[in-house]
């Protein structure tokens, strides 16, 4: 089959449907400074008592989409999207005791302007009663189907964590004094407030489904053969290398020789 790709030559031609990519953008986003919203009433007065906070780990647990079409600029929509990340934080009393892992959640707003084409169509499929969302215009009943939106992101980077102390009154002078708080001491309510800082790599794109024709070269034929396994767990062992690396890893100047070494074999 590969013979036949490189050849340039090709057995017949398809219609497929699949979603085609009208426009995209990458953003590599510094999101500073994100409140952290605690829903456990236990997580959260660990927060207003500790004496600062450690970043654990943050991920995307969530994305919101929405979108609107750009006045007088066909073809072109406003993309809303909203993040929310699961946050994980050590809250310290003081540098001598174990800290207390708390999780709460962070959300950011973003928008980006892209080109998703126009459609005026609705699909009805035996799955689906409509597939793609329609906007209709309540004044000439002009429908206008809205492309896909969609947001591809790794696991994004815990920059910074802090605890920041909102000005309210009579807030309590030994945050981590538990015994003695009272709760007309904090008459405006919290007092300490945790913030994030994050870095995000996404990419944001516009798609709608069309019918394309494209080459076909031959059907897809896996070359792995399906095997049934019946060694031993001894002798499955005795089939995997002795892990080297994990014992002595590769420091940087090795891994530079080794790139230069490999460049080299390259060139000749």
């Amino acid at each position: 089959m590969s013979d036949m790709i490189n050849k340039g030559c090709f057995k017949d031609a398809v219609c497929i449907e699949t979603q085609r990519i009208f426009d995209s953008c990458q953003d590599k986003d510094c999101l500073e400074d994100l409140e952290v919203v605690f829903t456990d009433e236990d997580d959260r007065k660990t927060i207003e008592h500790s004496a600062f906070i450690k970043a654990k780990c943050v991920e995307v647990t969530n994305v919101t989409f929405s979108i609107d079409p750009v006045p007088f600029n066909k073809g072109f929509y406003a993309v809303d999207i909203t993040y929310t990340f699961g946050v994980q934080l050590d809250a310290y009393c003081n540098a001598s005791q174990i800290p207390t892992t708390v999780t709460g959640t962070a959300s950011f707003p973003k928008k980006v302007i892209l080109y998703g084409s126009e459609g005026c169509s609705k699909t009805f499929t035996s799955v689906d009663t409509i597939t793609e969302p329609e906007s209709m215009d309540p004044c000439c009943c002009k429908c206008t189907s809205l492309p896909k939106a969609s947001v591809s992101v790794v696991d994004p980077i815990i920059l910074d964590a802090k605890l920041l102390c909102k000005p309210v009154i009579n807030c309590k002078t030994n945050p981590c004094d538990f015994a003695t708080e009272k709760t007309h001491d904090r008459p405006q309510g919290k007092c300490k407030n945790a913030y994030v800082t994050i870095g995000l790599f996404s990419i944001v794109s516009l798609s709608r489904p069309v019918s394309m024709v494209v080459p076909v070269y031959d059907y897809c034929v896996p070359d792995k053969e399906c095997t049934s396994n019946t060694d031993s767990p001894c002798e499955l062992f005795e089939k995997i290398d002795f892990p080297v690396d994990e014992f002595f890893p590769r420091g940087i100047e090795n891994k530079d020789c080794c790139c230069s070494e490999k460049q080299d074999n390259d060139e000749n």
